[in-house]
């Protein structure tokens, strides 16, 4: 008889802790701006809480609320967060691969797969590696636990600070994750294909964002990635002759 494996779950008070950090601040004030911008754009409070704990990626939920304020039937609006969403995919995929205990129960995947975003994605990717195979999916959990416990904090306070923040800034606060994201990628970046990349991706978004609208970072991500690969694998196999 096969035995299941189990988790380590003592290891997710570490991964939470890992909340406290650069990513998490710059989480905090990317949500801290999507709190305010749904003042300005007179809505209630409690469709961005909800945003924040269902939706739980920034793009998708401005997306969300945009649409809400513009008075978009609701199945409209489920299919454009769901587009923003397919882009998430590959992050899930790649930290679940490093996470997940083989023979363990599946449901601590599934609570995991939930969290993972550019930014769980990102700190994964710097620490995973340190964390010991049982705890890595706890550590997972306790990451995204926390964050969104925060998140959720910071969305509140945004929104009640909202009168006081300039519209514009309350926009530009939003940016901060992506802006985060992007410096993450070059700060990890080591070889030449890593450059390639993330050079193909940022030249091909803009042109798929026209072409293919919620489906362009994914492309973009996709496309400039099997370029660098291949790229790289053509490199090393002339070196080789």
């Amino acid at each position: 008889m096969k035995v299941a494996r189990a988790y380590e779950w003592s290891f997710a008070a570490a991964g939470a802790r890992r909340a406290l950090s650069l990513a998490g601040l710059v989480m905090a004030l990317s949500f801290a701006g999507f709190g305010a911008m749904l003042r300005a754009l007179h809505l209630p409070l409690w469709p961005g809480l909800l945003s924040t704990i269902f939706v739980w990626a920034l793009p998708g939920q401005v997306v969300m609320v945009e649409g809400l304020a513009a008075g978009l039937p609701l199945p409209l609006v489920a299919a454009a967060v769901t587009l923003t969403a397919v882009r998430l995919m590959p992050m899930v995929v790649l930290v679940l691969a490093r996470a997940r205990l083989p023979g363990a129960s599946a449901w601590p995947a599934w609570w995991a797969a939930h969290y993972i975003a550019a930014t769980v994605w990102i700190v994964s990717d710097m620490h995973l590696d340190a964390v010991p195979r049982p705890g890595r999916l706890p550590w997972v959990i306790g990451l995204g636990t926390a964050l969104l416990t925060g998140m959720v904090a910071a969305t509140a306070t945004g929104y009640l600070l909202a009168g006081r923040l300039p519209v514009a800034l309350a926009a530009t606060l939003v940016l901060f994750t992506p802006a985060f994201f992007f410096i993450a990628l070059l700060d990890g970046a080591r070889h030449r294909a890593d450059w390639l990349a993330i050079a193909a991706g940022a030249l091909a978004g803009p042109a798929l964002r026209i072409v293919w609208p919620g489906f362009d970072m994914l492309l973009a991500g996709l496309g400039g990635g099997t370029l660098a690969f291949l790229i790289g694998r053509l490199g090393r196999g002339r070196a080789g002759r």
